[in-house]
């Protein structure tokens, strides 16, 4: 997605990305004497746009906080937030602290509060700014706001031959929805290229000597990439453990989660929830990000417990779609009768969309969220299915054939990024079912997620399986393509 800015330094005081959890307020601190707010309109789209807001401190400490700044323009309406506790009152806009980002530093600097709001006419930035009721010193500038029209792309890229391409090029007007903090919505009305520079691309390796990568996902609040990191089955169950690592560009890896027991990851749509496919207790959890507290999203279907979940997806209303292979059950019952299934989960409650296909994988939604795409590992085949406004889903259609599929992802135009096992590819295809290129990243390729600060990075794990004592070797690789890819 390509992303217009305007930035205006003023006074004033923002919050740190929130991830997830109730909003805790606190009892603002005396004020610091100075500050500096930088307001950000991250992304903008016909009625509405996205805003951020960084604070420096500096003057005294604060142990909390509160900013307030008035909206120019009487149609500007805050309709969700992140990082702070949001109101609105006319054009008074309040933000406060949660528990966990209240305290500033002298010459500190706390970012990435974030909101949508809709929008009726101009889109002029505040310029006063107030902490703790004082208002901050210092002259504002201001870089041109972005046209609230749909931002101009590139002309369409002709596909360089033999690769089929449709014609004309897909286009999707997906629903902007609540975009994740730094990432916002793919540009509504947009017309796309072709998303490969040629029919056959090669991913550049970032690092190796890995055991086994599975589940990479683009953390936009802090410019990272997740995924997990699986071993070898230990103890009389031969149960993979697996931790969450988290990848830091160009090439710092660290473990973010011990003991995640993951496979699939994805994040909830306000980007403070890390949700993962786990297969240690064979459930859909969740992980507070700030404090990584693990919950449950679904543990069982009719007191069944799953074989062992392996991939997911959200949707715009928070329905997660997932699917129940079971190559991570190990040596555990089969309680669900030899069957592996595609499931969705809305509000705690857990139903079968399709238990006829062997060994389900890879799952991910359209832009629009209105198609399901999954792959058959087993069965040659990608299929789809329409999604109705409830989330639940219509009759079950062919998309593609496949062998070995694994991890997908999709990107702004609605193409379908789906990773091969048995190539070591990653197979692009139109919304249409015709197949534009390949992406090549070494052997047994598991799975795919855009990322990078404009969206456009796709990233891949792939390697080569352990034989035993965890010695496998996958990696990461990256590949720089023509089109954003869809962040949920």
């Amino acid at each position: 997605m390509r992303r217009s800015l305007a930035t205006v330094a003023a006074a004033g005081l923002a919050a740190a990305l929130v991830a997830g959890g109730a909003a805790m307020t606190t009892t603002p601190a005396t004020a610091a004497a100075g500050c500096k707010v930088t307001y950000t309109i991250v992304n903008q789209w016909g009625g509405g746009f996205q805003g951020d807001v960084a604070i420096t401190n500096l003057g005294d400490p604060v142990g909390g906080w509160k900013l307030e700044f008035d909206f120019p323009d009487s149609g500007q309406k805050i309709a969700s937030g992140w990082n702070a506790t949001w109101t609105q009152s006319g054009t008074h806009v309040t933000a406060t602290s949660v528990s966990y980002n209240g305290a500033i530093a002298t010459n500190a600097t706390v970012s990435g509060m974030g909101f949508t709001a809709s929008l009726t006419g101009a889109n002029p930035v505040p310029a006063t700014f107030w902490l703790n009721g004082f208002m901050c010193s210092g002259p504002a500038t201001l870089s041109p706001t972005p046209s609230p029209s749909p931002t101009p792309t590139p002309s369409p890229t002709p596909t360089p031959s033999p690769s089929p391409t449709p014609s004309p090029t897909p286009t999707v007007t997906p629903t902007p929805g609540t975009p994740r903090p730094g990432v916002g919505p793919c540009t509504p009305g947009a017309t796309y290229p072709n998303p490969l520079p040629s029919s056959s691309v090669t991913a550049t390796k970032i690092r190796d000597g890995f055991n086994f990568l599975e589940g990479p996902v683009w953390d936009a609040t802090t410019q990272t990439l997740l995924l997990s990191l699986m071993r070898d089955g230990t103890g009389s169950e031969g149960v993979q453990p697996a931790d969450v690592l988290r990848f830091t560009e160009p090439n710092t890896f660290e473990t973010f989660i011990s003991g995640s027991g993951s496979n699939g990851l994805a994040l909830s749509r306000d980007g403070g929830t890390l949700l993962a496919a786990t297969h240690d207790q064979r459930s859909v959890s969740s992980f507070r990000l700030p404090d990584r507290t693990r919950g449950v999203v679904a543990s069982s279907y009719q007191g069944r417990a799953f074989n062992s979940p392996n991939d997911l997806t959200v949707g715009a209303d928070g329905t997660v779609y997932f699917t129940d292979p079971d190559f991570q059950r190990a040596n555990r019952p089969d309680q669900m009768s030899g069957r592996t299934g595609v499931f969705r989960v809305k509000n705690g409650v857990v139903s079968l969309i399709d238990d006829t296909i062997r060994e389900p994988n890879g799952v991910v939604l359209s832009p629009d969220g209105k198609t399901l795409y999954v792959g058959g590992n087993g069965t040659g085949r990608i299929y789809k299915w329409p999604v109705n406004p409830d989330g639940s889903v219509g009759a079950r259609a062919d998309f593609a054939s496949l062998n070995g599929s694994d991890g997908a992802t999709i990107d702004c135009a609605g193409n379908l990024y789906q990773a091969s096992f048995n190539d070591g590819k990653v197979h692009v295809y139109a919304p249409s079912g015709v197949q534009l290129g390949t992406i090549s990243a070494g052997l047994n390729t598991t799975n795919v997620a855009f990322g990078g600060p404009d969206g456009r990075t796709l990233y891949i794990t792939s390697g080569t399986p352990s034989r035993g004592g965890n010695s496998g070797n996958f990696g990461l690789y990256r590949v720089r393509l023509n089109v954003p890819g869809w962040p949920y």
